[in-house]
């Protein structure tokens, strides 16, 4: 008698489990393996660059402090000393008006004396009847006429010494000639521009940065300042919290070390890196950032290893980590290495970054 083959119920049972446990073997076995790290909030003091130019701290146009014949003019290049002469007036007519100012204010003087004798004399005869009360008034009117021309014959002779002092035109600061704009012999009008100068020992950087970062830069921070593959430290000295309308940048100026002159000039372009105050913020490994043409992103690992495509904003950057802004939360897990290859829901092997 031949027998049916019969199935048991346990074969049946068993088989789903055997495919389903052989799916998910074969499934690891494909598995991309990533590096993960851990979004963090930490506290970022990023450094800014801009772009920047050398100034001259003293920079000025000379211009004449009276209208006069020039005698002689520094030449370009000249190196002046604070109150040096940088410019001489021919001021011979003012040196004769000065002497006959001297002598108007002598004879006023003068005069003065005679008509204060004169009045003493009508104050001791003011109980007789020898001089009358009308004459005694009108000499004591005369004295103090004389008294008052005598005062302004000697505001002339101060007016007229002020000119002559700026017979001399002098260097307000120490420093080049760099520009001569009138020669010896020629006749200029007050405030006529004759030279200019600057002042190449004081020398300070003017950069323009964005007006997102006004709030977080500080004066007294150290700075680098970049010249080509020359590297100086300066210190900002002054923020202007202005902006340009156009460029929508406000100004920062920068104090150079003292031995900056014998390696810059004024007119220079730099390039300067500043510093910015610290911020907390989400932070996590530049090498987590994946750029794609539709919009920057990090992978984040979910529990059961699977990828997730957050898209993010990068806000700051410093050293090997930069600040984002998205969907995340401190503690998530980003892939690090290997993350330009994943795709949205695809399964992983996570390695923790050591």
């Amino acid at each position: 008698m031949n027998r049916k083959p019969t199935i048991t119920l346990r074969g049946l049972a068993i088989a789903p489990l055997l495919l389903c446990w052989t799916g998910e073997t074969m499934a690891q076995d494909h598995a991309v393996s990533v590096t993960v790290t851990e979004v963090e909030t930490t506290s970022m003091a990023p450094r800014v660059p801009a772009a920047g130019t050398v100034f001259s701290r003293n920079q000025t146009q000379i211009t004449a402090g009276i209208a006069g014949r020039l005698e002689w003019v520094a030449e370009p290049g000249d190196l002046l000393q604070a109150g040096q002469a940088v410019a001489r007036f021919d001021c011979e007519m003012l040196e004769l008006q000065r002497e006959r100012e001297v002598a108007e204010a002598d004879r006023a003087s003068i005069n003065h004396q005679a008509l204060s004798r004169e009045t003493e004399r009508y104050e001791a005869l003011k109980d007789s009847t020898v001089i009358s009360e009308i004459e005694r008034d009108r000499t004591t009117a005369n004295r103090d006429l004389a008294a008052s021309e005598m005062r302004i014959a000697r505001i002339a002779i101060r007016e007229t010494e002020s000119q002559l002092r700026r017979c001399v035109v002098r260097a307000p600061f120490s420093g080049v000639v760099t520009e001569r704009q009138q020669r010896a012999g020629e006749d200029v009008e007050r405030s006529t521009v004759i030279a200019a100068m600057t002042d190449t020992a004081n020398l300070e950087v003017r950069a323009s940065v964005p007006i997102r970062y006004l709030p977080r830069m500080r004066p007294g921070e150290l700075a680098e300042v970049s010249l080509n593959t020359l590297q100086l430290e300066g210190r900002i000295r002054k923020i202007v919290p202005a902006a340009n309308s156009q460029s929508q940048t406000f100004e920062v100026r920068l104090d150079l070390p003292a031995g900056a002159p014998a390696v810059v000039a004024a007119g220079q372009l730099v390039s300067v890196t500043l510093p910015l105050s610290a911020n907390a913020a989400l932070t996590v490994p530049r090498d987590a950032v994946v750029l794609r043409e539709d919009g920057t992103f990090v992978m984040r690992i979910g529990n059961d290893a699977t990828v997730e495509k957050i898209a993010v904003e990068v806000t700051e950057a410093s050293g090997d980590s930069v600040a984002v802004r998205g969907n995340l939360r401190s503690g998530d897990r980003i892939a690090v290495r290997g993350a330009e290859a994943l795709v949205e829901g695809e399964l992983v092997a996570v390695q923790t970054d050591g």
